[in-house]
This record gives C-alpha cells, structure tokens and sequence, in this order.
C-alpha cells in the first residue's frame, strides 16, 4: 500500500489538532452554560452553534489550538525537521507497515509457513487501513450514542453502583434519621446533575475495555471493521487493543456524541432513571422504615424523661442546698479547705476522681478521729458507726443525707466517658452544703448548673502559696534525675522501663501507673514519702490530687494515647501535673521541666486554659423500661440533640456490650447490670472473663467465688499476669456485690491483697 508521506502526516496532524481545538471549546462554552433554562435541545444546539461561528468563539478556538505544543511545532518552517515530529511519523509509519523476517538466502523460495505469516501480515494491515480511514457517518453517531446511552442507564438504574461503600453501610444501617435520609437525597441530586467527564468515567465503569467515549467510538469501529473477518474471538479482541493503541481520526465525532447524550440526558432524565431501579426503591423504603421507628421510639424515650434534667433527682429539689465553690490551679490548697470543713460536719461525704485518693482521705478521717467507710465499687471498708464516707464519684447514693459534701476535680465534668458522674453528684447531692473544688475553668458551667437548681452559692479563690517555676536548665535522661523529681510518661510499657533504667545506674524508684492496684500504688507512694526511694515514675494518675513531696516534674514524654489517636498534651493536662510539684510546707518553690518539647510544655502551661461549655448527662436509668432491645434504647439515647447545658455521655462501649449480651439473652435488666461493670472490654482476656459470667448467669450455672479463687490462684508468675488476675478480681467483686453475698466479697478481698502483696514483691525486686 501507498504510505503517506511526512507532509501529509503534517497537514492531517493539523487537522485533528484544529478537531481536537474545537471540541475543547465547545465543551467549555456548554458548561460555563450551567442550569440556564434553555427551553429546547433545538434552541440549545443554536446557542452553541452561534457562539461557534462567533468572533469570541473563532478567538477562543484560535487561542486553544496555539496553547497546543504539538500544533506549533507542526506550523513552524521546518516542521518536517523537528524531532517529536519526525519520531511520531516514524512510529506512524511502523504501525502501517507490515514486519517481514530477513532472508539469509534470497534465492531460496519460503517455507508455507513463512508465506502464511506474510499473509497474516498483510490482512492485518488491511484491516488497520479499513479502520484507520473509516467514515464515520450520522448513522453511527447516533449508534454510539445509543451504546453509551445503555450504560450510562445501566449504571446510573443501580443506585450501589453510585454510592460508595461507606454512604452504602449508613443508609442501610438499622439506624437511619431524618439527616440522614436527607444528606441521601442531596447525593442523588447532585448525581442527577450530569457533566461531559461523569460521562467518560461511567462509561469507564459500566464497560471495560473501553475506558473513555474516545475509545468506545474507535473500539466500536474496530469491532465493525472486524466483525466478518473471520478472527477468533481471542484474536479479535487482541487485534482491537493493538488497533485502540494506534491512531485513528475520531475527535470530531466525540462531540457529536456528547451534545446527543447531554441533550438525552437532563437532570430530570437521570434523576427518573435512578428513582425507577429497584435498589433506589428497596433503599428509600428501607430508610423511611427505619426514620418511622426511630420517630417512634425518641418519643417513647422522651416520656420517661422529665422536661427539665434536674427533676431526675427529686431529693435534692426538696432541699435548699448551698454550694461553695473553690477554684484555683493545682496545689493550692483547695480540697484541703474543703475537708476541713467536712470533717466538722455531723455527716459528710467525699467524692473522689480515682479510688486511690478515695482511700487516702479516707485514711485521712479515720487518722484524724473521724470514722469513715469507703466505696469504690471494687473494694469497700466498713468502719463502725461511721458518720462519713469517702468514694469515686460514680459512687455516689443521691438517696442519702448529708450535712456536707465534697466533690472534687470538677472540672472533669465535661469528660466524654465519666463527665455525667460529676454532673449527677451538682445537680443530685442531698446535702446542705456542698464543696465543689475545680480549676478556674469550670466556674460558669458550674454556677449555670447551680442556678439551674435555684440554690444559693458563694466562690472562693485560691492561689498556690508556692510559685511554679520552669526549670530552663536542659534535660536528659537518666543524667539530669534529681532527688524529689516526677518523672511523667504515659504508659505502663514506659514508666517500668524508665524505672529499670533508673535502678541500673543506681538512682531507686517508686512507679505509679493504671493497672497497678490501688493498694500497691499507695504502697509506692509511701515508699517515695517516706524517703525508701528518691523519685516517682508515673502517669498522669499523680495530677489527680495525689500529695506527694515533688520537689519538680519532669515530662519525659509529650505525647499520649487518649483512646482515640496519639496527641500532644493539652494544656490543662500540663498544668494538672506540673501542678504538683512544690508541695506548700516542704518546699518554697515548684519546678517543672519536659525532656522534649520544653519550650511547648512552658507556653502551654502559661496559656489560658478554654472554659469548660457543657456538662456530661448520663444515661437516666428511668428510660431502661422502655419496650426494645437495651442497645436500641442507648442507641436512640445518643441521638437525642444535645441543648446548650447538657451533652451526652458517650455510649458506645455500653452498645457494643449490650448487642454481643443480647446475642443470647433478652433479659434487659441483666444485661444493662453486667454492661456497667467497669473493665478494659479492648483486652481479650477480660472480655472473655466477663462473657463467660453472663452466660453462666444466664444459664443458671453460677460457679461459687471459691471456684474463680481457685483459678486466680493459679496465675502465672510474672507482673502482667498478676496484674491480669487483680483486673478480674475487680470483675469479680463487681458481679458478686450485685449477684452474690457478703462473705463473697470478703473472699475476694483476700485474693487481691494477696496479689498486690505479690507485685509489691516484684516490683520491688526488678
């Protein structure tokens, strides 16, 4: 066959870039069009065509071809020289020619075989130039479309196909709300709204191979060319891809084709193809269902709930209570001025953020004459004719009497897992009068709280009579450890380490992290008081109110895993633990200091610390007598609208516990007093403890307590398994103080002293 030469190479290059120029034009004029409220595709096709033949649209076209490297190449005076020119003719060239394997003996006539493959050869090339100068005409215009058409119907008809998996597992979860089903729609209206490249990447979806409209235009002349050639079909979809990867002078029709599916194609027309498919019907019935349930169910809730919170605790709103509130930093002598002030009382009660400082004070009644019992829901000591108690706040009896009380830490009453304890205890305290020891933070949520309830109150300020100083010397560990210093990390994997590496070049170390038991923790602290060791390791625990004699704090780590992601400390993390240091009568200034970071750690404390908003409400156990599942009714607890006192404390442990309880028992009682047990449900062997006491509660095979002793006694000899056993003695004491007897708890009582007498032994040992 006769191959063009370069100069025909040239000026059919130009055409298709004056092609190509064209249709970018076009398509940008229809849309910067818009949603203009053209009245018909005639009237469409005219505004497209005037602007075509308009100045502006020549100038446009004249602009798009010139921003075209290739184009300028070919119009430049020796194009036929220019290399990239030069390089693609060639590759052109080889396209069209047929390979022919040398002959080392011309003379020699070729085997069949060779002569078969020449003529393969050649056919292929005829089919090539068939395809390469096909006319395409109106007819298959409107063939095409019609192709594409089909799949955009096809995809567009199964609304699966639109969504992606996430939007997918939202609106067909059993939890669908008005927002949601609205945020649905918006996505199918815009879906609705469709453009030139929705078009390509549709096609590109519903019909592999054919990527793009270019490519379903040429692939369906390959096909056509190919149809009576009489290739197998493995061949013929082999010569197709080598024929899609050649050249081939379609850009002209493309346009043709899009305005024949823009025009068929209308909002209206889409938004009707995606409402007819029956996955868009099964979808929509599915969350209308679901918004009618869940409907139902917010106001089944909502009935048990009184209109005003603080009408859940009806004591406390028979009583004229006067609060007294004392704010100031760490250290500065609040709860000090606050259990003064309960000790004197007839009846007194003090709250405590950790059941460590439960027990201290505590401790500190009993030392001071002042017969006191504690609770803390793992462990709890009667003391004879006791008029005061001392528990974790979550403890606290709203029926009981008392003539004062103390809650401390306030401020944590925004915490999203135990906030709601803080917020029972303002608003549900049956005491005349009432301690509540904070940060400056927590004053106008506090006193919101209070004039919620119409009781009187009066502030009190404190400041630390010991400056807090940041020490600006460089630190680095274990080099720059001093006696009297608070070595910060933050967790228990870090501070056994940094204590091993203190006790190796001599330096001796008490560790206070969470999963210590409470009574070795204080058995560490009394050690660092008492002088047995020269500095404490520890977590965050020392910020909340523990007195120890820290001269400075140190923050060997910066960081922290607060259940979600690692984070930078926050500044009112920084100053509870920094806050500690300089205990008033020991020491006449308080140092702190970070091993990295430390010119952050010193602009954090120093900045002002945001003002708590909201306090946390937990879950009213008035609303568990509604008739659905308990993990329903948590469920629709969390997605009743937060007001502008009150948010919700996070339910989404007790949901997922609840769902696996429900599994195998409908007993919502049961399961709502198994899904309060506290305990680490992330940590396989706890879980698998806890579900094996329902099931046998469930199954009416309760084991006696000496059963479990008898296991626990069993442990391994290393401190995690130790520490494993006393987290599922604290399960324990939990399930029998709710199921069993007296004597059960004092059994178990037993066990953990005898473990925490154990990790006393080996920490003090390492």
């Amino acid at each position: 066959m006769d191959l063009p030469s370069i100069e025909e190479f040239i000026e059919r290059s130009k055409v298709n870039c004056a092609a190509s120029a064209d249709l970018t034009v076009r398509r940008r004029y229809i849309a910067s069009l818009g949603n203009c409220n053209i009245p018909s595709k005639k009237e469409f096709d005219r505004y497209v065509r005037e602007y075509m033949e308009s100045e502006e649209g020549r100038e446009a076209r004249e602009k798009a071809l010139n921003a075209m490297k290739f184009y300028r190449l070919l119009i430049s005076e020796n194009a036929a020289e220019e290399p990239r020119i030069v390089k693609s003719y060639t590759n052109y060239i080889s396209s069209l020619t047929p390979v022919h394997a040398p002959s080392a003996d011309k003379d020699k006539p070729a085997p069949k075989k060779k002569k078969k493959q020449k003529s393969s050869q050649a056919r292929k090339a005829e089919y090539y130039a068939q395809y390469r100068n096909y006319i395409i005409t109106k007819e298959d215009t409107a063939r095409l479309a019609d192709i594409a058409a089909e799949l955009i119907t096809e995809h567009y008809s199964d609304v699966r196909k639109i969504l992606s998996p996430k939007y997918m597992r939202e609106m067909c979860s059993e939890f669908v709300s008005e927002q949601t089903y609205g945020k649905f729609m918006r996505r199918m209206y815009d879906e609705a709204s469709l453009n030139k490249k929705r078009i390509d990447s549709v096609i590109y979806s519903s019909y592999l191979p054919y990527e793009t409209l270019n490519q379903l235009l040429r692939g369906t002349i390959a096909e056509r060319v190919l149809a009576d050639s009489g290739y197998g079909a493995v061949n013929k979809r082999r010569l197709i891809r080598e024929f899609l990867a050649s050249y081939c002078p379609v850009y002209p029709q493309i346009a043709n084709v899009y305005m024949l599916l823009i025009n068929r194609f209308d909002r209206e027309k889409l938004t009707s193809v995606i409402t007819e498919g029956a996955e868009y019907k099964k979808l929509t019935a599915h969350m209308k269902d679901q918004i009618a349930i869940s409907e139902q169910a917010h106001e089944m809730i909502l009935r048990e709930i009184p209109d005003n919170v603080i009408d859940l605790y009806p004591g406390a709103r028979a009583m004229h209570r006067h609060f007294i509130l004392h704010l100031g930093p760490t250290n500065s002598g609040k709860t000090y001025q606050s259990l003064q002030a309960c000790m004197k009382a007839e009846t007194g009660v003090y709250l405590a953020p950790l059941r460590l400082l439960a027990y201290e004070i505590c401790e500190k009644f009993n030392i001071e004459g002042v017969p006191c019992n504690m609770r803390t829901g793992e462990e709890e000591i009667e003391v004879s004719f006791a008029s005061h108690t001392a528990s974790t706040v979550e403890m606290l009896n709203v029926n009981e009497h008392y003539d004062v009380a103390v809650v401390d830490e306030c401020q944590l009453i925004e915490d999203e897992e135990r906030g709601g304890a803080w917020t029972a205890a303002v608003l549900g305290l049956m005491a005349d009068e009432i301690h509540l020891c904070a940060s400056e933070n927590a004053e106008d949520i506090l006193i919101m709280l209070i004039r919620l309830c119409s009781d009187t109150y009066e502030i009190v300020r404190h400041y630390r009579s010991v400056p807090l100083v940041f020490d600006e010397r460089r630190f680095i560990f274990p080099q720059s450890v001093e006696p009297e210093d608070a070595l910060i990390a933050f967790s228990k994997k870090s501070v056994l380490m940094y204590a091993d590496e203190l006790r190796a070049v001599g330096i001796k170390a008490s560790v206070i992290y969470g999963d210590l038991p409470y009574d070795v923790r204080r058995s560490e602290v009394a050690r660092f008081v008492n002088g047995e060791t020269d500095v404490v390791v520890a977590t965050d625990a020392v910020g909340m109110g523990l007195n120890l004699p820290i001269k400075r704090v140190v923050f060997l780590e910066t960081h922290k895993y607060d259940g979600h992601r690692r984070r930078f400390l926050h500044g009112t993390e920084i100053k509870q633990i920094a806050g500690r240091a300089g205990r008033m009568g020991m020491f006449e200034t308080g140092y702190f200091t970070s091993a990295e970071f430390p010119d952050d750690i010193n602009r954090k404390l120093h900045k002002k610390s945001h003002s708590v908003k909201t306090a946390r409400l937990r879950i009213p156990e008035t609303i568990i007598s509604v008739d659905m599942p308990l993990s329903e009714i948590l469920l629709r607890w969390g997605t009743i609208p937060d007001d502008d006192i009150f948010t919700k404390n996070s339910v989404e442990r007790e949901v997922m516990l609840a769902r696996d309880l429900e599994k195998i028992s409908s007993d919502k009682l049961l399961i709502y007093r198994f899904v309060t047990i506290p305990f680490s449900e992330t940590r396989r062997e706890l879980y698998e403890f806890w579900y094996e006491l329902f099931e046998n509660e469930v199954n009416g095979t309760r084991k006696s307590v000496f059963f479990y002793i008898r296991t626990l006694e069993r442990r391994g000899s290393d401190l995690e398994d130790h520490e494993l056993a006393y987290r599922k003695c604290d399960i324990l004491y939990f399930y029998f103080d709710r199921f069993g007897m007296k004597e059960d708890l004092n059994a178990i009582m037993d066990l953990k002293h005898d473990i925490s007498a154990d990790i006393m032994g080996i920490l003090a040992g390492s």
